[in-house]
């Protein structure tokens, strides 16, 4: 198998809490927006498309609150 030459990024992260805001929600944009072309691109009735969605929907949301409910922050 032929390997590929790392590459190299430089990141420049927001420095405020309003531009670190902005990402997460860009970032989260794009996630959404991926997992639904995902599931819309499927071969299933759309009622099985539907469950799928809420099953991101709602282990995203289980997620978001277990890191808060343990103290730690994401």
């Amino acid at each position: 198998m032929r390997k590929s030459t790392p590459v190299k990024i430089i990141m420049h992260y927001p420095n405020s809490d309003e531009g670190r805001q902005e990402l997460a929600r860009r970032v989260s944009d794009v996630h959404s927006d991926f997992a639904i072309r995902r599931i819309d691109k499927m071969n299933c009735p759309i009622k099985e498309k539907l469950r799928m969605l809420e099953a991101v929907v709602s282990e995203q949301k289980r997620e978001r609150t277990i890191p808060h409910e343990r103290g730690v922050s994401r």
